[in-house]
This record gives C-alpha cells, sequence and structure tokens, in this order.
C-alpha cells in the first residue's frame, strides 16, 4: 500500500508539473505557432500520414511541401512516438498538440525522479531537484515559447547521462549512459554532439586530476561506446550513406552569439519572471542563499555551483565566441544550449545546498528542515512559472495573429508567429512549408531549383510546365499529366542517390531518372498519363535496423541470463 501510495503522489506532482506550462494555454483552444513548432509538427504529421496508410517510408509525401524531403533520414525521430500515438487516438490537432506536451512532461519530470533519486537516495531532494529542473524557464520556453521539439526533448535524457556517467565513476555500470546517448542520439544529434564534448572535456579534467581513477574507467567506457554504436546503426547507416551519396544542405552553421543573453541577462531575466531561454527565479534565489551560506556547505555542493555558474557564463553573450565562430564550433548555432547543463548542475548545487544546510545543527535549530525548504523552493518554482507563463500568454495574445481563414495560405515568414485553432491546425502543413527549416536536408541541386518544385510544375524536356495535377495519397503521390510530345518528364519530387524509387506510368513500372534540377524523371510518350510514386524502405536500412533491435535485446537482456547461469 505504501509503495502504491508513493507511486500514486509521484504521478500527481508529475500530471502538475507538467500541466504547468501548459494549462493556460491549453484553455485557449488555439496552439501558438511559429518557425521551429512548423518544421516539428511537419515531422509528426509526415508519420502519423504513414502509419494511416499502412505504408511506412523515411521520405515525405504528406508534409515539407509533399516533394519527397528526407527529412526523416537526416533527422531522428523514434523519440516522436508519443506524439504519433497521440495524433493517431486524438482527432482533434489542438487537444492532441497539448496531450503530447502533458506526455512529454511526465516523462521528463519521471526521467528526471529516478536519475536524481538513484543519485541523492532522498525522496524529498530527488522530487525539488526533478520540479526544478522541469520546470526550468529553458525547457518551459522550449516547450510555449518555440515547440523546438528535437532540443525540447533531449532536454529530458540530461539527468539520465548525468547518472550514467555518475554510475560509470563509480564503477557500478555502464548500461545506464549507454541506454541515455542512445537515446538522446535518437531524439536530436546536435545535443548528443554538445553531450558528447562536455563529457570528454570533463573526462580529460579528471584524468588530469586522477589519473588512475580514469583509466580504471576505461573498460566501462568502451563497453558503452561498441554497445552504442550498434543501437545507433539503424540511424546511423543511413545517414552516412546519403550524406555521402548526395550534396546535402544541412542546417546554417553560423555561430549567433549576439542572440545569447549576458551573464548578468540571465539572472535580471530570471527575476523580471521572463519565459524566455533563461534559467528561472529559483535559481537566483538558491544561488542568493548559497552566498549567504557559502561556509556550510559541502565541497561537492560547491562544485556543482561553481560548475554551474561556469557554464552559464559559457551560455553567455560575454563569452569570447568571437574567437571561434567560423570554427567547426559554429555548428553550435546558438550559444545557450549549454544552458540545459548549466541548469543541470545548478540544480544538483541547490539541492545538495538543502541536504547541507538542514543537516547543519546550529540551522536546524532555527527550523530550516528538509521538508520545510524543500517545499517552500518548490512553491517558488511552481507559481514563478504560473505567473511567467501568464505573462507571456498575455505577450502573445497581443502580437500573434489569429488565422481565422480555413482555406488558402498562412502568411509564411522565417520566424512567422500566429494563432490556430482546430479548423486552421492542418493548414501548418498542408499549404506552402516556406520557412525556418523548410529546405533543410534537400540536395544543393534541387534547392537551386525550389521556386519551381515546391509549386508543384512538371517540366518537359526543355524545361517548361506543362498541364499536370498533383495527386496526393497517404500511400504516396502522382501526377495527371497531359505530355505534348513523347519526351522525359521532370517531376517535382526529389530524389536522393541511395532511396529506392518506384515509378509507374498508368499503372506500369518505369525507371526513374535524375533530372536537372534534382527531381525524378521519367520518359512518357505523348498523350494524357498518370505518374506514380513511391518509396520503400532500403535493404540496407532494414538491415541495420534488425542489427540495433537485435543487439539492444541482448545487451539488455544478457546480463539476466548470465546471473541465471
Amino acid at each position: 500500500m505504501n509503495i502504491k501510495k508513493t507511486w500514486l503522489i509521484s504521478f500527481a506532482v508529475a500530471l502538475l508539473v507538467a500541466g504547468i506550462p501548459i494549462f493556460e494555454l491549453w484553455c485557449s483552444q488555439t496552439v501558438y505557432s511559429g518557425a521551429d513548432l512548423q518544421f516539428h509538427l511537419n515531422r509528426i504529421h509526415e508519420i502519423v500520414s504513414q502509419f494511416q496508410s499502412g505504408r511506412v517510408s523515411l521520405i515525405s509525401y504528406s508534409s515539407f511541401n509533399s516533394v519527397g524531403s528526407g527529412v526523416e533520414y537526416f533527422y531522428p525521430s523514434l523519440t516522436l512516438i508519443p506524439a504519433v500515438l497521440t495524433f493517431l487516438v486524438i482527432k482533434n490537432a489542438v487537444m492532441a498538440y497539448y496531450i503530447s506536451l502533458l506526455i512529454y512532461g511526465v516523462m521528463t519530470f519521471a526521467v528526471a525522479q529516478y536519475s536524481f533519486n538513484s543519485i541523492l537516495k532522498d525522496k524529498w531532494l530527488s522530487t525539488l531537484s526533478s520540479v526544478m529542473f522541469s520546470l526550468s524557464a529553458y525547457r518551459v520556453f522550449s516547450i510555449i515559447g518555440v515547440s523546438a521539439f528535437g532540443e525540447f526533448l533531449a532536454i529530458a535524457w540530461l539527468p539520465l547521462i548525468f547518472l550514467g556517467y555518475y554510475r560509470v565513476i563509480q564503477r557500478r555500470s555502464w548500461r545506464t549512459l549507454w541506454i541515455a546517448m542512445t537515446l538522446m542520439a535518437y531524439t536530436h544529434l546536435l545535443s548528443l554532439l554538445l553531450t558528447v564534448v562536455i563529457l570528454i572535456i570533463t573526462t580529460f579534467i579528471r584524468l588530469l586530476l586522477n589519473y588512475k581513477s580514469v583509466i580504471g574507467e576505461l573498460p566501462y567506457y568502451i563497453k558503452a561506446i561498441l554497445s552504442f554504436s550498434f543501437s545507433f546503426l539503424a540511424f546511423l547507416v543511413p545517414f552516412l550513406i546519403l550524406t555521402k551519396d548526395n550534396q546535402i544542405v544541412s542546417p546554417d552553421s553560423v555561430l549567433h552569439y549576439q542572440w545569447a543573453k549576458s551573464f548578468a541577462g540571465y539572472y535580471v531575466s530570471s527575476i523580471r519572471l521572463l519565459s524566455t531561454r533563461t534559467l528561472g527565479f529559483v535559481f537566483v534565489a538558491a544561488l542568493i542563499g548559497m552566498f549567504f551560506m557559502w561556509h556550510h556547505f559541502s565541497k561537492k555542493t560547491r562544485l556543482y555551483f561553481w560548475i554551474g555558474i561556469i557554464l552559464t557564463f559559457i551560455s553567455s553573450s560575454d563569452f569570447p565566441w568571437f574567437i571561434v565562430e567560423h570554427s567547426f564550433i559554429s555548428i553550435l548555432q546558438f550559444p545557450y544550449r549549454i544552458l540545459p547543463f548549466a541548469i543541470l548542475f545548478l540544480t544538483l548545487g541547490t539541492v545538495y545546498g538543502v541536504n547541507d544546510i538542514t543537516a547543519d545543527s546550529v540551522i536546524k535549530e532555527r527550523g530550516y528542515t528538509k521538508a520545510r525548504v524543500v517545499i517552500v523552493l518548490i512553491m517558488i518554482t511552481m507559481i514563478t512559472t504560473i505567473v511567467s507563463v501568464h505573462k507571456y500568454k498575455k505577450s502573445m495574445d497581443d502580437t500573434f495573429k489569429v488565422e481565422k481563414v480555413q482555406t488558402g495560405h498562412l502568411n509564411y515568414t522565417p520566424f512567422a508567429s500566429y494563432r490556430v485553432n482546430q479548423l486552421t491546425f492542418d493548414k501548418q502543413y498542408n499549404n506552402s512549408f516556406n520557412t525556418y527549416g523548410a529546405f533543410d536536408y534537400w540536395t544543393a541541386l534541387a534547392l537551386k531549383n525550389k521556386s519551381t518544385i515546391i509549386s508543384h510544375k512538371v517540366l518537359d524536356s526543355t524545361g517548361k510546365p506543362i498541364f499536370s495535377k498533383t495527386i496526393l495519397k497517404k500511400s504516396g503521390i502522382g501526377y495527371d499529366v497531359i505530355n505534348p510530345t513523347g519526351q522525359q518528364l521532370d517531376l517535382p519530387f526529389l530524389k536522393y542517390n541511395g532511396v529506392s524509387y518506384t515509378v509507374t506510368v498508368d499503372g506500369t513500372p518505369v525507371e526513374s531518372l535524375l533530372s536537372k534540377r534534382g527531381t525524378l524523371a521519367v520518359s512518357v510518350t505523348k498523350g494524357h498519363h498518370v505518374i506514380r510514386v513511391s518509396t520503400k524502405a532500403d535493404k540496407k536500412f532494414q538491415v541495420m535496423l534488425l542489427v540495433s533491435i537485435m543487439a539492444t535485446l541482448v545487451i539488455l537482456v544478457f546480463p539476466y541470463i548470465y546471473r541465471r547461469s
């Protein structure tokens, strides 16, 4: 009964924490949309449509302008499954969207609770740390401000990665680190790269300070890396093959360090309760308390505190980013992406600090019990989050356009800001998608001809448009054409080397060619024809998927089989 009661309380707290950032927006029955959300909703919609059709492919038909974009080959989508399942079950798109966010919020809290509790061995402290981390201003803004699903979901795995690294240091297990890194890899590649860099730097510093200890950890790292490599093959091999055989247009690698706040700005914006990429009011309150009680804290608490402060500084515009802005570091794009790591360590510093001061007999006599301090900090976190979300919604209501017209196109711009309801929700992926990220992962040749491709123009051998009508189906795409002369036709559907295409003309399979604009081309006789295009999973991908699944199962199950034997 006590176990059930504990689970029920934890689940209730998780629901509360997950609901606080989205409840007020949910009640509006509109979605506050923008460029990032459009990009990720196109990803979700494509997978939903393909599941409904019963024919799954990594090439987009229903989304991303319906021109055969290969986004799913280059952007991991495994952790979008909860959102996909939600949209499959719930037909009200606005409701499905917010329930998806609620599910991810509960998931983030659960991962944080498990990870922090495994380290702290204290329910009060693990609950506090989970609430602080889940409701940090940076993560909340990732939900309500930009809905950058990749980074927003990647943040959830940071406590688990820390736990995995902690367990390697303790030489107890490497599997937690492997699982956490695999989940991160199947969520957001840039967050994976940043995590690897931070872990390498941390390990190198520890190597200089304690050579023998780190050398003893090497077998654990090797096992984790090998296991990760097998588990990630299903995505990695197709990614490498298509990247090698095609001139893929990647997201711009420009280091926008001016977009980050100053070091002081992160604290000022937190005090002002702004829902932006910042820390959060509770961290400012905790840091002020730390300065006044510094001599009461342990070395571990101070260490986490200083790591958090240093990472916050590195995340700021005050850090000399201009020195490395033209190096490979530019792939980071935005320095504030380091801020979630700072928040993780500031969270640990805060909870360890609470543990230190509540264990101090002098302070304890003043009534600073652990339960009281934890409850106060949780209340501060929740209340300030509610206020900041309310302020943000009020600001959006004053500036975001309400999309009411059900037909026609949205006014897409690189930083589109508008509100959609249930009736206009699908305009985000059923119309011209010409905003930030719309042309990422195209081939360079196709990008040069994007205007005629996204306008769905079928061209003749001279490059002139002919009469055509696009037939969009969930299992593929078709073109109803009238060919004035017998000649090769250029279809507005991207062609990637390494992807298997099936093209039929009036039901008869024909050979697919590469056109001058980087799309599919077919030879067609004079007259009226229906051309259909579909793709299927490449055999290499199927093999790699099987290897990844089998390797993951073996690595997970083997320890239990070994123990029984």
